[in-house]
């Protein structure tokens, strides 16, 4: 009579790219895949491979290989390849909310379309696991996760501490979002590999099954067992069948079955299993000593970071706005582009590959995919605001004279800034003539062209507050729909001014005008208060920032009076580690920028915007003794190097550009980084002098509350976590709130409770398995890193800051056009919305069907209200899903609006159906 179940799932754990190209990766997928389809012909025993919860490793199988799509086809349909329901295995931290759903939505699509996928929430390898999780996969259908990572199984033996929700005595739990949704979660106890490479020689195979079911079993909370046959590009195990033989002759009291996920988990729910714990929120490996989470990959290859944060904004809070706003007025969306630029996008996403800890060829790769994405989704967005632009009404401006242009606001949510735009004052076109002529003659005509001469009014024909600056002439070209491209030379300015008050989902059209044609009445005198009050400070009505000597600056927020000083010191450490985890070598002090000299001056001054520029020419160590060289040939653990840094320096030039509008309370950071030397990591501190016991992190669909101090198995003297936009710290009267653009790593530090933020890292080789070098992932060169520092009262969430700290990587579109009638009025709203505490996540068209699919998300713990009302007829509005599953219909409750009740970090997407359907 059998006892125990062993349940073996063959499967290979597929890193696209890692330690070697994707090319050559894709290589060993082919030999893989193609042993794969053999054997399910010639072995009718061998039942299932489970091809790692992602599709895309059959997009690239089939890239090299089209004649098998058929045979595929029938092995997903019979359950004998078993895919999704990712696209790609996601590093769940280092990209976005909205990507993380992306990869989900495509992933199961792309899956149904080859005959079906896995309900299994996969996470095999994830560096830590979003704590939205749960909820995610939920309203996908799923309510299974697997994973590998953060959450420390106990055994049977010991008690779980009070309060622990990151330890559980058995590898099987369950596993809560922040929501309350609640999933069965399967952990990999013993790695997704405690099955692989069975023996068929029985004394190998009854040695092998001894230590494997009893390691197993230490953790299992039932008979079901689970062993994974496979590991990182396992090549397939073709004598599995009778491996499995072998084992059940030799031990009979065990039943042996290849089997499948889907199996063993409807074999696990069926023994019903006892007291199984509940792990709650972000698996973050808390619970550990702290050396192994890999967080920071989160500071490896910031460059990496950086061109991702671009692509992630550029379709999610520009293209597919834009895109939705214009096909309101063309019936036209570009689904299919912009699908192309996601799942381009996607590519860079697995955690090997966002996570830079690759081999250089890789991450160059990536860099031209990232590209790729970026001028798909630009190219819409210019032809989406240029459509709706010409469907404005600018009529009522001099049609003789103005130069209109339209201001559109993305970002989902109200928003005020300063912006630049460069405009076309006049254009002269030169085909069939010289242009270096034309460009001569030009230029003459505007010799003497004054910009003061210029205003910029409002829709309603009032003055608005700008400042104009002349560029000269530039060449550009048309490419008209019906003619050969028309190159010209243009006349441009630089327009600044003030955007105020711009709704979320819509645009204010203004124009340039010559002074000399609008009337008295127009003109008017603009209070325009110095933003430069005294040498080296700017001021504003919120805020007074006073630069030092060495380049630190104190804050003054005038509305609560609270002064921040001591903000904006560089730090400087060595780093012995690789691309996975810091190291610092021993006993070495941290480098940094106070007290000494900086070179600070003035460089842009305007009525709106001022900006200081701050040089500090530093020396720092060139980087690590030859020690290290001989440490990382010889695979010394990177926790157990002595490697020290050279006593030689070199010159690092970093120059800082301190920027303050005319209106906030923020202040803008820009860093320009030469980076000179090697081994090496280079933070901003923000000395917040804050009481606080823990932070506010982005996270993915939610404001996670990490605690400042690290839990009692911390041993890792540092303490790094992820962020996405931002990190913020309240003592609940006031609060400080640092948002970025594609700098993924912050650290709290005891002094004062001073937020690090983690600017450059600079390391020599990949880690884990093997010896890689991988000379770029010294980052260096040249590096621009972007910051907001915002004050606020309360905190992040009762202040509304978060609102400007999502709001910040999103740039604004404006497009200049001429005068003419228009559909649409001058200053308009596609979609009004409102509701406290929610974050605006995404709008656009669906995958299969033209409604328009809107998603907020709670960013509190109380239930809060959304109201939506659409600017044009809507045939039917609902409540949809991750998955853009149409569920109960929404009824209207007043002049067109629609109110739904929004639980606690729910993340919540609603489907309206025009009456006009798309072409």
């Amino acid at each position: 009579m059998t006892t125990k179940t062993a349940h073996i799932v063959a499967h290979s754990h597929w890193d696209r790219e890692w330690y070697l190209s994707f090319e050559k990766h894709r290589m060993l997928l082919v030999q893989l895949m193609e042993d794969l389809i053999e054997t399910f012909e010639n072995d009718p025993e061998f039942t299932n491979f489970h091809l790692d919860g992602q599709f895309i490793v059959l997009e690239d199988y089939l890239e090299i290989m089209p004649h098998r799509s058929n045979q595929v086809r029938k092995l997903i349909e019979e359950g004998k390849l078993i895919v999704g329901p990712w696209y790609i295995l996601q590093d769940e931290f280092l990209v976005s909310s909205e990507a993380n759903a992306r990869n989900l939505l495509i992933g199961i699509q792309a899956s149904e379309q080859m005959g079906g996928y896995a309900k299994i929430g996969y996470f095999p390898d994830s560096f830590g696991n979003m704590g939205q999780a749960p909820q995610l996969i939920s309203q996908a259908g799923i309510e299974v996760a697997v994973y590998g990572r953060g959450v420390k199984p106990v055994g049977f033996n010991n008690e779980i501490q009070s309060g622990n929700e990151h330890t559980s005595k058995y590898s099987e739990m369950y596993w809560e979002s922040p929501d309350g949704t609640r999933v069965l979660a399967i952990l990999f106890a013993n790695w997704y590999n405690n099955g692989m490479e069975i023996p068929v020689e029985p004394e190998k195979a009854k040695a092998y099954w001894a230590e494997k079911l009893a390691a197993a079993e230490e953790f299992a909370s039932s008979s079901e067992l689970l062993f994974m046959n496979g590991c990182d590009h396992q090549p397939l195990q073709k004598d599995l069948t009778q491996a499995l033989k072998t084992a059940t002759e030799i031990m009979p009291d065990v039943t042996f079955r290849h089997s499948s996920f889907p199996e063993y988990i409807q074999a696990l729910q069926k023994a019903k299993p006892q007291s199984l714990d509940v792990i709650r929120g972000e698996l973050r490996s808390q619970w550990t000593d702290g050396w192994i989470t890999l967080v920071n990959t989160a500071s490896a290859r910031v460059y990496i970071k950086q061109q991702n944060v671009k692509s992630q904004t550029l379709l999610e809070k520009v293209a597919e706005p834009l895109a939705v706003m214009a096909s309101l007025s063309t019936g036209i969306y570009p689904r299919h582009e912009l699908l192309y630029a996601w799942k381009t996008l996607l590519k860079n996403h697995p955690h090997d590959s966002i996570c830079g800890c690759s081999v250089d060829e890789v991450h160059r790769e990536m860099m031209t995919r990232f590209a790729k994405s970026q001028e798909v989704a630009e190219a819409i967005s210019v032809q989406s605001a240029r459509t709706i632009a010409e469907s404005v009404d600018t009529s009522g401006f001099d049609a003789d004279s103005a130069l209109p242009f339209v201001v559109f606001n993305t970002s989902g949510h109200r928003r005020s800034n300063v912006i630049v735009t460069r405009m076309d004052v006049e254009r002269r076109y030169f085909d069939h003539q010289p242009p270096h002529e034309k460009y001569q003659e030009f230029k003459r005509e505007y010799e003497t062209f004054d910009s003061n001469d210029w205003v910029v009014l409002n829709a309603e024909g009032k003055q608005v507050e700008a400042v104009i600056t002349p560029v000269g002439p530039t060449f550009g070209y048309d490419l008209p729909d019906d003619r050969f491209r028309q190159p010209y030379w243009a006349y441009q300015v630089d327009v600044e001014l003030h955007a105020q008050n711009i709704p979320g989902f819509g645009y204010h059209t203004f124009a340039l005008m010559p002074q000399s044609v609008i009337g008295e009445s127009v003109l008017s005198e603009l209070n325009t208060p110095e933003l430069v009050t005294e040498q080296q400070v700017m001021e504003n009505d919120y805020v007074r920032i006073e630069i030092a000597g060495d380049g630190s600056f104190t804050m003054l927020d005038k509305v609560n009076g609270r002064n921040y000083t001591g903000l904006g010191i560089y730090e400087d450490t060595g780093d012995i580690g690789n691309e996975y985890m810091y190291r610092q070598p021993d006993q070495e002090a941290p480098l940094t920028t106070q007290g000494l000299p900086a070179q600070i001056k003035l460089v842009h001054h305007t009525s709106l915007k001022a900006v200081y520029e701050i040089v500090h020419n530093w020396e720092l160590p060139v980087g690590a003794d030859e020690l290290l060289d001989e440490e990382i040939r010889s695979m010394v653990p990177f926790r157990y190097r002595k490697s020290r840094r050279l006593d030689e320096t070199r010159e690092v030039s970093i120059r800082t550009e301190l920027s303050l509008e005319k209106t906030g309370r923020s202040v803008g950071i820009k860093s320009y980084i030469n980076n000179t030397v090697q081994d090496h990591r280079i933070r901003m501190l923000f000395q917040t002098g804050l009481e606080a016991s823990h932070v506010t992190v982005d996270s993915i669909y939610e404001l996670a509350q990490r605690p400042i101090q690290p839990e009692a198995e911390w041993r890792n003297p540092s303490n790094a976590q992820h962020q996405n936009a931002f990190v913020s710290i309240s003592n609940g009267r006031e609060g400080l709130t640092i948002a970025n653009k594609g700098l993924n790593e912050y650290e709290v530090l005891a002094n004062q409770n001073t937020i690090a933020v983690s600017l450059l890292r600079g390391v020599r080789e990949l880690g884990d398995w093997g010896v890689f070098a991988t000379p770029e992932a010294q980052c260096l060169g040249q590096h621009i890193l972007e910051m907001e520092l915002i004050s606020h009262d309360l905190d992040v969430i009762q202040s509304d800051a978060y609102v400007q700290a999502y709001q910040f990587p999103v740039p604004w579109t404006v497009q200049q056009t001429s005068v003419h009638g228009g559909t649409l009025p001058a200053t308009h709203e596609f979609l009004q919305w409102e509701g406290d505490h929610l974050a605006f996540s995404a709008i656009k068209r669906g995958e299969s069907n033209d409604d328009m699919l809107f998603r907020v998300f709670n960013v509190s713990s109380e239930t809060t209200s959304l109201k939506v009302t659409p600017s044009f007829e809507a045939k039917e509005v609902y409540e949809s899903t991750i998955v853009e599953e149409q569920g109960e219909t929404m009824k209207v409750a007043d002049e067109g609006s629609y109110v739904l009740n929004v639980g606690p970090a729910k993340i919540q997407t609603i489907g309206i159906q025009p009456t006009t359907r798309l072409i």
